[in-house]
């Protein structure tokens, strides 16, 4: 990284600069890569600094490997990328993007683990085992790429047995794609479970339809009457599957109320109260609470 930035200061690659007004810079990312020998050997660690102009608009991306690329095309156009973080000269803080806010956040998250660390996954206090699955998703929350953030939980015997918090791969253009999206990653993983459980043969009620729980109608309508929503046409082919996994009886998707919908703690941040009843219902209790 160091190399990187140096090379670039060497070779004029930017000037650092005031945004002009009414002009959002765009961000940036470190891009690693290890060049190894025939045996396997690191040889080399290798760090690009790359604006993220290709994912903000949807661009194919064609990669090469070509050291100090800049000197090898000239930019027609004024491009006003944030500095990148750990990198911010002192004299010039105020004009980087990456600052305060987000030491706040880094703040956030180690205050949160100082408070959860007598905290615990706890199962146990339902008389029939029976897995239920919980799907949600946040509308475009990356301010870069404009991507949903999906979720999903599925609970067992009181307690959470699997979980996912990912960004969607591609963008929806609307609440119901994003949730719809969402509910078919959520789907496939009900099909897997229900294969893993159904081989040990000691949850019987695995033979039933897994029970996926969503709080979008427009998402469990698309689910359920494909035929009747003309604007599911262009939703990617792949996620479509959850049609044919609900038609075959391997999962049952259901209507849940917003406010008891446990994963929406993996799509976006809550009010405390309404985190920690969502975690409760996850099987997630204090030491205190059951020892």
């Amino acid at each position: 990284m160091r190399s990187e930035m140096d090379s670039m200061s060497e070779n004029q690659v930017w000037t650092l600069v005031e945004p002009p007004e009414g002009i959002k810079p765009i961000g940036c990312k470190w891009v690693f890569k290890k060049k190894t020998d025939m045996d396997g050997n690191v040889q080399t660690y290798m760090g690009r600094l790359v604006a993220k102009v290709a994912a903000f608009h949807d661009y194919e991306i064609w990669q090469m490997d070509v050291k100090t690329a800049f000197l090898n095309g000239k930019l027609e156009e004024d491009v006003y990328m944030t500095q990148p973080e750990g990198f911010v000269t002192p004299e010039n803080v105020g004009k980087a993007n990456p600052g305060e806010g987000h030491w706040i956040v880094v703040k956030n998250i180690l205050k949160y683990l100082r408070r959860t660390k007598d905290v615990f996954l706890v199962y146990g206090g339902e008389e029939e085992l029976r897995i239920k699955g919980y799907t949600d998703a946040s509308f475009q929350t990356d301010k870069d790429d404009s991507r949903s953030q999906s979720g999903f939980v599925f609970c067992l015997n009181g307690g959470a047995v699997s979980w996912k918090s990912s960004k969607q791969d591609t963008v929806a253009d609307s609440t119901t794609e994003a949730e719809y999206i969402a509910a078919s990653e959520a789907a496939k993983e009900a099909v897997w479970i229900k294969k893993f459980i159904t081989e040990l043969g000691v949850i019987p009620s695995i033979a039933d339809a897994v029970d996926l729980y969503c709080d979008n109608n427009g998402a469990i309508a698309q689910a359920k009457e494909p035929r009747s929503h003309q604007r599911s046409k262009h939703i990617l082919r792949h996620f479509h599957l959850i049609r044919e996994i609900i038609d075959r009886g391997d999962v049952e998707i259901c209507k849940v109320h917003t406010d008891d919908n446990i994963a929406d703690p993996l799509t976006k941040p809550l009010a405390q109260q309404k985190h920690d009843r969502h975690t409760e219902s996850l099987g997630i209790r204090y030491v205190g609470d059951w020892s």
